[in-house]
């Protein structure tokens, strides 16, 4: 009797292997692969790598998961068009019950596939409760009926979200309504980008209703920060705020230093000049910044006592302004904590390097493109030697107990030799 048993235990774990393996034969699940064939399928689609016979888990742009086998990420970036050029996308309405049979899926990327809109009631709402993010950049929305046509009910499990690179405006009478019931719908999401847009300063009333928010992207839009308002308090969460390649000017700064949890900064590209002073920037508001990128703008060395104030600082880039190192110094005595520096591209001489030994903490220094001349000495040794046609370093083997600094000069990269007093 009890071999009896055994056997009838061990044909039902057969049995169920084979059913788990016919279920699987082709990486992903039956119901799954059929439904990429189905994506494959349609008109103007090139997925040339989807083939029926092939394991599907190892088709470009579908990622499996290594238990179930069901797909959790899945990219159809470019699959309009093999030479990735919009003018050569037709338009898509999507439908988004096609992506239904997808149980799991955590990751959706329909960037550069001519998206302009969704059938109606045919949106992402329809998609699995697990998706997390959705990447829509270098599309067609370009008003608020097409982005919402894509969002008719909740997605409150979406934590990122990219809108980059689309033709978005500020729509009728400068609304952003879009923004504004996005906001209603997307409670828990924690990144959004929308660089690459028309974008103006009337955006940023609308962005305060994403209160989860972490990481917001505005980059090359047509901002100049004049006469908008922002609500610091309702972004409180706001750690990486990226405004680079606008036209912002001093006013933006007043703004921003509300914005208690921000870590990192960037302000690049755009039209900042003088000092951080004049624009009311207050380092004891921004305690957690740790990144700070003020590179190609019109700063000049008035700039140096502003930013001492900043010492949770470990990233500092101000390559591209108009300094000369007058006043350098406070920025090596205050910011202990300094990981990397990029002075690059300004006017800066040989006596900088009498400040160098101040930030301890430095492990990359950028100062290509100043103006160098003949060779210098920190601490009273020459470690540096160079020239315009040539760069190096006078000692190769230094004693073990000499900081090691990665430096680049002149577009050369060698050791700066920092020793202790």
């Amino acid at each position: 009797m009890m071999m009896k048993r055994m056997g009838a235990w061990m044909l039902l774990a057969l049995l169920t292997l084979v059913g788990e393996w016919y279920g699987r034969c082709y990486g992903c699940l039956e119901e799954e692969r059929i439904g990429l064939l189905e994506i494959k399928a349609l008109d103007g689609f090139y997925l040339r790598d989807w083939v029926d016979s092939s394991n599907c888990c190892e088709w470009s742009g579908i990622e499996c998961d290594n238990t179930t086998r069901r797909v959790i990420q899945l990219s159809l970036r470019g699959a309009g068009h093999p030479t990735f050029s919009l003018s050569d996308l037709s338009d898509w309405v999507l439908n988004a019950s096609l992506f239904q049979p997808f149980k799991e899926l955590r990751s959706l990327d329909l960037g550069f596939t001519g998206l302009v809109g969704c059938m109606e009631n045919e949106g992402f709402e329809v998609l699995s409760s697990k998706l997390r993010e959705l990447y829509l950049y270098y599309n067609r929305f370009n008003n608020d009926k097409s982005i919402l046509s894509c969002f008719n009910g909740n997605l409150s499990t979406l934590k990122s979200l990219d809108l980059s690179d689309n033709r978005l405006t500020a729509g009728s009478g400068g609304s952003f309504y879009g923004l504004k019931v996005l906001s209603s719908r997307l409670k828990k999401l924690e990144n959004l980008h929308l660089s690459g847009n028309q974008y103006n300063d009337s955006i940023f009333p609308s962005l305060t209703g994403f209160s989860s928010l972490k990481y917001l992207d505005l980059s090359y839009n047509q901002l100049i920060g004049s006469g908008f308002q922002l609500q610091p308090m309702r972004l409180g969460k706001l750690e990486n705020l990226d405004l680079s390649g606008n036209q912002l000017n001093s006013s933006i700064l007043s703004i921003l230093s509300g914005l208690s949890s921000l870590k990192s900064l960037d302000l690049s590209r755009n039209k900042l000049t003088g000092s951080i002073n004049s624009f009311q920037l207050q380092p004891v508001r921004l305690g957690k910044l740790e990144n700070l990128d003020l590179s190609w703008n019109q700063c000049n060395d008035s700039i140096f006592p502003s930013l001492a104030g900043f010492s949770s600082l470990k990233s500092l880039n101000l390559s591209g302004n108009e300094l000369t190192g007058s006043g350098f110094e406070i920025i090596s005595s205050h910011l202990g904590k300094l990981e990397n520096l990029d002075l690059s591209s300004n006017t800066f001489n040989n006596n900088i390097f009498s400040h160098l030994r101040g930030l301890s903490s430095l492990k990359s220094l950028k100062l290509s493109y100043n103006e160098w001349t003949g060779s210098t000495t920190v601490n009273g040794r020459p470690h540096l030697s160079y020239s315009i046609k040539a760069l190096k370093s006078e000692q190769e083997d230094p004693p073990s107990s000499t900081a090691f600094l990665a430096v680049s000069l002149l577009c050369y990269s060698f050791p700066l030799l920092l020793h202790p007093s």
